[in-house]
């Protein structure tokens, strides 16, 4: 039986920018459908919705009326190859051939798909499994917006632009009502894509490089001195708490992540000409190196674990650490126990440390090499949580000028 086989054309009316509309272009075959951009624009007042094209002889109709005929002629002769070479047709094949995806072409999710079966062969090693489960989210979501806005499960690379992302952005925080620092997030994935890309000869253009947007970061939890106290302090029955409580408290004193704490071992202590006590490496989850002088409560920590028993399997490790959802039950029940303010999460002692660190007067370029962090501004959203700092840093300025400047009489 013969497919019913169509094509019409139609404008994306509230994309509309300067008067002009974007012009889109569906295919339906069976009541399947595939729906696409042609990259063109047409003034609002001269397009005819009914006849599916421009109206009237102005020389952007007929630029346009003549695109357009073009563009359904060529999908006309891939309808036709599909229904002599292939028992089923549908929209999808149809304009999968027209805009190119064949087995040598490059398009978006493949790349991505390409780019996940990458980490999570390095799970372990040097990856972090939270990057890979994070990147899977990323590509679910740009996945659900192919199918929800463009009605298509994949794109060719040279079909994306600055529209694109735009788009995809603004799904998410409308449609989608993801955060800000998630949207942004998501969209630092598709501009990585696009290196990669340029990378691998795939695309010689970066098609995102002209959109930005703002993360709005959400606020980090953090334990006080005060809990911090209650903690080192608190009367634990069991030696599998204790050892728990003690972790916490090691992150807490050097600012190391679940994964940097469980990745450690004494091959990662040093010791300079004065005897001060190192710890160096690279983090798990972005290889960037870190680099912390440990503190005294943080030596005392490591040498607490010499020959532990508990690290029959890895002996090498510092500290007996088990899985993250082990360690976030047992912080749970730490935090109850000392009457913390917080969710206890293998992630606060960071954050604590980034606190304490710069209530202290640590500079943030130290904090920076010491939390190993790729950019500064990712150790600033730490500064504007102490409002503590704001009122001391100011009281050292009036014992400097407080004097000194007064009203006249």
């Amino acid at each position: 039986m013969r497919s019913t086989f169509r094509v019409l054309f139609y404008t994306k009316n509230q994309s509309i920018k300067n008067g002009k509309v974007p012009v889109m272009g569906r295919i339906t075959i069976n009541k399947t459908t595939a729906c696409f951009s042609c990259k063109k624009e047409v003034s609002i007042s001269l397009w005819d919705a009914k006849a599916n094209r421009a109206k009237g002889k102005s020389e952007e109709a007929r630029i346009l009326n003549q695109e357009l005929d073009n563009a359904k002629a060529q999908i006309a002769k891939h309808y036709q190859y599909i229904c002599d070479h292939d028992s089923f047709v549908t929209a999808k094949k149809v304009y999968s051939r027209y805009v190119g995806f064949k087995e040598d072409s490059h398009t978006l999710m493949a790349l991505f798909r390409e780019q996940l079966e990458s980490y999570k062969e390095k799970i372990g090693k040097e990856k972090a499994k939270s990057t890979y489960l994070g990147l899977v989210a990323d590509y679910k979501s740009a996945l659900l917006f192919l199918k929800d806005k463009k009605h298509v499960e994949d794109i060719a690379l040279d079909e994306l632009d600055k529209n694109f992302i735009e788009d995809y952005y603004n799904w998410m925080l409308g449609t989608c009502g993801s955060a800000s620092s998630t949207a942004f997030g998501r969209v630092n994935t598709m501009k990585w894509l696009m290196y990669v890309a340029q990378e691998k000869g795939l695309i010689k253009v970066h098609p995102f490089t002209g959109f930005g947007c703002k993360p709005g970061y959400k606020r980090r939890s953090f334990l006080s001195e005060e809990e911090l106290q209650r903690l080192i302090h608190v009367k634990l029955r069991y030696k599998r708490q204790q050892a728990m409580r003690d972790m916490l408290l090691f992150m807490c004193f050097t600012g190391l992540a679940f994964a940097d704490l469980k990745a450690i071992t004494y091959k990662n202590i040093h010791t300079d000409s004065d005897g001060g006590t190192w710890l160096m490496g690279n983090r798990t989850k972005t290889g960037v190196a870190y680099v912390v002088k440990l503190l005294p409560i943080a030596i005392e920590l490591v040498e607490k674990y010499k020959g532990d028993n508990r690290k029959k399997d890895s002996p090498d490790c510092i500290f007996p650490v088990g899985d993250y959802e082990t360690m976030k039950s047992s912080f749970k029940v730490l935090g109850k126990k000392c009457n913390c303010n917080v969710n206890i999460t293998p992630h606060i002692g960071r954050h604590t440390f980034a606190v304490l660190a710069i209530l202290k007067g640590m500079p943030l370029e130290t904090l920076q090499k010491i939390l190993g962090h790729k950019s500064i501004l990712s150790t600033q959203v730490y500064a504007e949580l102490i409002n503590p700092k704001v009122g001391e840093d100011t009281d050292r300025m009036c014992d400097k000028i407080g004097s000194v400047y007064r009203l006249a009489n």
